[in-house]
C-alpha cells in the first residue's frame, strides 16, 4: 500500500509546487515587472500564449487582433511579458529610420533563422555585419541595375500576357485561370534571373506554375510561431533527421526540394568562378561567393588582386540565396495579387487603368518604367496594394536603447521589447479614412496631402534596415500590371471568391488565408 501511496504524494507535491511556481510567476509579471505599469490584457502580460494562440490557432490574425486592443488599452500596449506593441503612426521615425539606436530584438530574429540556423540579412544583429552583408548586394538592387534588367521583367510580364489570352480566349468552356499561382510564378522567373542569370521558368509549369514553391515557403513559416513562443523547439527540430522531419511535417519535403534547386543554382555560379568563365551578367551570387573590392571600404582588407580577404562561408552563401529567393517570391506575388484583384473587384478603377494606360501608350511595346511612374492611376493603385498588402505586414521588435524611451506618455526601461507594424501603420483612420477600403485617390489628390501619406507608407519599412529590393519589386508591379491592363479590359473575378478570401494573415510575410475552403484568387474573361 505505501508503494502506492507514496507516489500519489509526490504527484500532489510536484502539482503544488507547479502551481505556486505559476502563480508567484504571474503576480511578478504583471504586478512588479518594469513593464507592470503599460497597459495591457492581464493573460498576455504573463506569457507568449496569447501570441501563440492568435498566430497558431488563428492562422496569423494577431496583427488583426492588436488593433482591437489598442482601442480598449490605448497606443501603448503589452502584449508579452517583455513586449510592448505601439500604433500611433507618430512613433515610426523614432524605432526605424536612420540612425536609429533601437537595435533588432535578438530573441525575436534569431528564433527566425530556425531551420536553416544561419543569420541571413533579415536577422544580423550587429549593426556591422549588416551594413557588410548588404553593401554586396545593394548595387545590384540600384534604380538603375534595376532599369538595365528592366527588359527581362517586360518578357516575364508579357509571357504571362501571352498565357492568359491562351487559357481565356481559345478557351470555349472559359474556366477559370489561376491568377494566384501565375503571379507568383512571374516573381520567381524574375528573381532566380536576376539572383543567378539561371531561370526556373515556372510560368511554363502549366497548371501549377510551380505554385509547389510559394506554398513550400508558406509552410516552413507556420512553424515560426512554435519557434517564437517554444525556443526549445529549435534545437530539437534541427536535430531530427530529414525523414522524421518529414513525418511530423510532411511540408518540410517542398521545403528541402526548394533548397536543393537553390543549392544547384549556387554550386554552378562556384564552378563558373573556379574555372573562369565570364557569365552572361554578374549576379548577386556571383558577388556573395567572390565579392569585388569595389563594394568595400579601405577597412576591409583587400588582396592585390582587387579582392576583398573578407568572403562569406558556404552556409552564408546559401542562406542569403535562400532569403533571396524567398523574399523575391511571396512579397512582390502576394502584392501583385492584391491589385489585381481589387482592380477587377471595382469595374470604375478597371475602366480608369485601363483607359489611361492605353491613352499613355498606343503601342505596349512602348511601355517604359520610368514612364508608367507617372501615370496617377497605376501608381495610385500599386500604392493602395502595398498599403493593404504589405509584404511584412507584422511587428518588427527592437530594443529600447540605454537611457529609456517614453512613447505616448508612457516610459519604457532600456532593454524593453517595443515593437510597430506596417498593418497598424497602413490602418491608421486619421492617415487613411476609411483604412479598411481600397481606394487608389487616395494617392491621386492634392500633392502636399499624398505627401502627407507616404509619409506613413512603411510597406518596405524604413532606414538602413528596410527592404534592400524595393526597386526590383517596384519595378515588376509597374511592369506586369500595366502588361495586363493594356493588354485586356473584360477581364473578371471568378465566381465564389471576394474580399472576404483576401484578408491579410501573417506569419512573418503576410499571406491571404488559407483556411477559407480552398478558395483562391482565379479569373475569368466577362461574358
Amino acid at each position: 500500500m505505501a508503494f502506492i501511496i507514496l507516489p500519489t504524494l509526490w504527484t500532489l507535491y510536484l502539482v503544488a509546487l507547479f502551481i505556486l511556481y505559476a502563480g508567484y510567476s504571474a503576480i511578478s509579471q504583471r504586478y512588479f515587472h518594469p513593464l507592470s505599469k503599460v497597459p495591457g490584457p492581464f493573460l498576455w502580460s504573463i506569457s507568449n500564449l496569447p501570441i501563440w494562440y492568435h498566430q497558431v490557432v488563428r492562422g496569423g490574425r494577431l496583427l488583426q487582433h492588436l488593433p482591437e486592443l489598442h482601442e480598449k488599452y490605448g497606443p501603448v500596449l503589452r502584449i508579452s511579458p517583455t513586449e510592448v506593441h505601439i500604433s500611433d503612426p507618430s512613433n515610426y521615425d523614432k524605432i526605424y529610420n536612420v540612425g536609429t539606436r533601437f537595435i533588432k530584438d535578438s530573441d525575436f530574429y534569431t528564433r527566425m533563422e530556425g531551420p536553416v540556423a544561419t543569420p541571413i540579412l533579415l536577422t544580423i544583429l550587429s549593426l556591422d555585419e549588416h551594413r557588410f552583408r548588404r553593401k554586396m548586394i545593394t548595387p545590384f538592387f540600384s534604380r538603375q541595375s534595376v532599369l538595365d534588367v528592366e527588359d527581362m521583367v517586360w518578357a516575364k510580364a508579357n509571357k504571362l500576357c501571352d498565357i492568359i489570352a491562351s487559357k481565356l480566349y481559345t478557351n470555349p468552356t472559359n474556366i477559370p485561370f489561376p491568377a494566384h499561382k501565375a503571379v507568383r510564378a512571374v516573381a520567381v522567373d524574375v528573381i532566380t534571373e536576376y539572383a543567378y542569370a539561371r531561370c526556373w521558368n515556372f510560368l511554363d509549369h502549366d497548371p501549377d506554375y510551380g505554385d509547389w514553391y510559394p506554398e513550400a515557403i508558406h509552410s516552413v513559416q507556420t512553424l515560426f510561431p512554435w519557434f517564437q513562443a517554444f525556443p526549445w523547439t529549435i534545437p530539437l527540430f534541427r536535430a531530427i533527421p530529414y525523414w522524421g522531419k518529414v513525418a511530423i511535417f510532411p511540408a518540410y519535403k517542398r521545403w528541402d526540394v526548394s533548397l536543393k534547386a537553390v543549392q544547384v543554382a549556387v554550386r554552378e555560379v562556384r564552378r563558373e568562378l573556379a574555372n573562369r568563365i565570364k557569365p552572361p551578367r554578374r549576379t548577386i551570387i556571383h558577388e556573395l561567393i567572390e565579392p569585388l573590392a569595389s563594394a568595400f571600404s579601405e577597412g576591409d582588407g583587400l588582396r592585390d588582386d582587387g579582392k576583398t580577404k573578407k568572403q562569406l562561408t558556404d552556409q552564408d552563401v546559401f542562406a542569403d540565396a535562400v532569403n533571396t529567393n524567398g523574399a523575391g517570391t511571396e512579397t512582390t506575388g502576394a502584392t501583385e495579387e492584391r491589385a489585381l484583384f481589387e482592380v477587377l473587384w471595382n469595374p470604375v478603377v478597371y475602366r480608369a487603368v485601363t483607359k489611361e494606360v492605353r491613352e499613355a501608350f498606343r503601342d505596349a511595346g512602348d511601355m517604359r518604367l520610368v514612364e508608367l511612374e507617372k501615370l496617377p492611376w497605376l501608381t495610385g493603385i500599386i500604392k493602395e496594394a502595398l498599403r493593404l498588402n504589405p509584404g511584412v505586414p507584422g511587428r518588427l521588435p527592437r530594443v529600447v536603447p540605454p537611457g529609456g524611451a517614453t512613447f505616448n506618455g508612457v516610459y519604457l526601461p532600456p532593454g524593453t521589447t517595443v515593437s510597430m507594424s506596417a498593418w497598424d501603420m497602413h490602418h491608421d483612420p486619421i492617415t487613411f479614412p476609411n483604412p479598411t477600403v481600397f481606394d487608389p485617390t487616395r494617392w491621386i489628390g492634392p500633392e502636399d496631402e499624398v505627401r502627407a501619406r507616404e509619409r506613413y507608407l512603411v510597406a518596405f519599412s524604413r532606414g538602413s534596415r528596410g527592404c534592400v529590393g524595393q526597386n526590383l519589386v517596384m519595378c515588376e508591379l509597374y511592369c506586369s500590371l500595366a502588361a495586363i491592363f493594356h493588354r485586356f479590359d473584360d477581364l473578371a473575378v471568378a465566381p465564389g471568391f471576394g474580399p472576404e478570401d483576401m484578408e491579410m494573415t501573417e506569419l512573418v510575410l503576410g499571406y491571404h488565408p488559407r483556411d477559407n475552403g480552398g478558395r483562391r484568387f482565379r479569373i475569368v474573361r466577362k461574358t
